[in-house]
């Protein structure tokens, strides 16, 4: 009984090898995939992704409605960074451009000792921080991975209530410091 068990597992190894059965299911998965729509993205010339809202990229310091800046230079986020790579000069603020008597002069992130945990985010205490969706960090210079206050209260190309999750229309620039993807967000499409 066994010996006949023996024998049929060898002939169907051997039928097999000589029929090249194994090759012939490769290729027809292969094959399968030949008609079914493209899963690969054109990133970053023609396309990029958009990342969800809970996403931890690039820094940005906001304002209100009437654009006074909500950073009061209580210097919170640098306390509670554990990498101290956020520097935070807090002045008196007499020209009105913040929401209290007392702004930041100097606000600066050194984005190579960041690791982007989020609790300089969750410190805050006037919603001035949040971490944004923008992830193409890398430049040229080392100068590019250090960002001052000036950069991170620009408006930013992806809003805040933007959703994400989705592939948007986007347009590589480069420039002297390195390449910038610019998204349009007029056209989405979900990834799957």
């Amino acid at each position: 009984m066994s010996n006949n068990r023996k024998l049929n597992f060898s002939i169907t190894n051997i039928l097999k090898k000589v029929l090249f059965i194994d090759l012939i299911q490769g290729l027809a998965v292969t094959f399968g995939y030949t008609f079914t729509k493209t899963m690969t993205m054109r990133y970053p010339d023609e396309e990029t992704w958009i990342p969800y809202q809970r996403f931890r990229g690039l820094h940005t310091l906001n304002r209100n409605k009437a654009g006074r800046e909500l950073c009061v230079g209580c210097e919170l986020c640098a306390k509670s960074c554990p990498t101290q790579c956020i520097t935070v000069v807090p002045m008196e603020d007499k020209t009105g451009k913040g929401i209290a008597d007392r702004v930041a002069a100097r606000w600066e992130i050194n984005l190579l000792r960041c690791m982007f945990c989020g609790l300089c985010e969750d410190a805050c205490p006037t919603e001035a921080l949040k971490l944004g969706r923008q992830y193409e960090l890398a430049g040229k210079k080392m100068q590019r991975q250090f960002r001052s206050k000036d950069e991170l209260l620009a408006p930013q190309a992806i809003p805040f209530d933007f959703e994400g999750g989705v592939i948007v229309k986007a347009r590589l620039e480069r420039d002297e410091d390195g390449a910038v993807v610019k998204p349009d967000l007029s056209s989405q499409k979900r990834w799957w």
